[in-house]
């Protein structure tokens, strides 16, 4: 059956720098599923051999790729539909494209303003059938509440299958192997209680600052920018259950229940167990207030409701600006030895790339245990929502610190 990816935002940033070289990648293996079709959707004026030209442009900036023969072949999979994602004529266009009797893959690399024109058009257009399956990019919301309508918007065109919410992390080489050492091979699983763990600390510290993201950051900050997604799916990854299969739903499930035990604090405990800070210099980025109040740094101990780690401490913590990069997973037993698990095990070349390639394998195989599910997202957020409110009304104070350097955190 033809396989055909439809690209909304097809000339942005996220298919310049994520999506076009991994799909370039799979193509060099041979692992892009037989009559593998790209369809982009831009309302930028460009002809199919503009937009192609585009692509070109984009895969030349990768060294590994620039020079490669295939790349001509490769774009001859590329097809280009000019329109406004409000606008009947532009899916009109798209269905005639996609065709009767193939599976399309409908990837949203736009903003959330614009799921429900894209949707309700793509349902209206006859676009959308029981094989069709779509992307979502994280954040899926920037609160409990708009998450909740995202999900209901996604409900109601598509069914839990054919959702596939993209959180990166997921695919990263360090937590598929924290994976398989708990579940696939003979370990420490038995050791793996509050029985013999103390604490554990999850990490995503990152040397360079905030750069050109300042506009978007300074809306988000870093606890809604890593801390709701990244952070907790590694901290579900720790403490699931073990899944009655290593596939899809049932990971996805386990993962739901670990952050559905997440204790949910009143505000005297997160002031507590909380703390934030910014470094100097970060309101001097373009698109940054200079009077923010945005962290850049977050450190949380949280703490479940299980059995299994009622009362372990879960530190995680992520900033911009700091000394290293140093993304890890910490386990501490009572007996003082350690475990690590690096998040990253070798260097990255392409930031990503290796990430997304991963993430395309397993969407056309029909595995979605790298995927985040529904449950997952509202979970996570009903932890978050109470902190991040608890931040923007300065109820926990905002501290400064140097950049490159770790902030002093006083004992409360």
């Amino acid at each position: 059956m033809p396989i055909k990816m439809v690209v909304f935002g097809a000339t942005g940033d996220l298919m310049a720098r994520k999506i076009l070289p991994a799909l370039f990648f799979l193509y060099k293996k041979n692992k892009l599923p037989k009559n593998f079709r790209l369809i982009g959707v831009s309302r930028r004026e460009l002809s199919e051999e503009s937009f192609r030209s585009h692509a070109r442009v984009a895969l030349s900036k990768f060294d590994a790729i620039k020079k490669d023969r295939k790349i001509e072949s490769f774009l001859k999979l590329f097809s280009f539909v000019r329109g406004f994602f409000d606008e009947a004529y532009t899916y009109e266009d798209l269905k005639r494209m996609i065709g009767s009797h193939c599976k399309a893959f409908f990837y949203l690399s736009v903003t959330p303003q614009f799921f429900a024109p894209i949707l309700k058009n793509l349902d209206k257009s006859g676009a959308i059938s029981p094989r069709s399956h779509i992307f979502v990019e994280k954040p899926i919301g920037l609160n409990l509440k708009s998450a909740r309508s995202i999900e209901k918007l996604l409900a109601r065109y598509f069914n839990r299958q054919q959702i596939y919410r993209v959180d990166h992390y997921l695919a990263k080489d360090g937590l598929q192997d924290l994976f398989n050492f708990r579940f696939k091979k003979k370990s420490l699983e038995s050791l793996w209680s509050k029985k013999y763990i103390s604490k554990m600390e999850i990490r995503l510290w990152e040397h360079k600052d905030v750069g050109y993201r300042g506009e978007f950051y300074d809306k988000v900050g870093a606890l809604r920018d890593v801390g709701q997604n990244h952070l907790l799916e590694m901290l579900a990854l720790l403490t699931m259950n073990k899944p009655k299969s290593m596939k899809g739903m049932d990971v996805q499930k386990e993962r739901a229940e670990a952050l559905e035990c997440l204790k949910k604090e009143n505000l005297n405990d997160i002031r507590k167990l909380s703390f934030r800070a910014q470094y100097h210099g970060y309101r001097g980025h373009k698109g940054v207030s200079n009077v923010s109040k945005t962290e850049t740094f977050f450190r949380i101990t949280a703490y479940l409701n299980s059995d299994a780690f009622k009362g372990v401490p879960i530190i995680i913590e992520a900033g911009k600006a700091m000394p290293e990069n140093r993304k890890e997973m910490v386990i501490y037993f009572k007996d003082g030895k350690r475990l690590v698990f690096p998040v990253e095990e070798h260097k990255i070349i392409y930031q990503y790339v290796e990430e997304y390639m991963k993430i395309f394998e397993g969407a056309f195989n029909g595995d979605a245990s790298m995927f985040v599910s529904s449950e997952e997202v509202l979970a996570s957020w009903q932890f978050i929502d109470p902190i991040v409110n608890a931040f923007r009304k300065n109820k926990v104070k905002l501290n400064y610190h140097n950049p490159n350097t770790y902030p002093k955190i006083l004992k409360k």
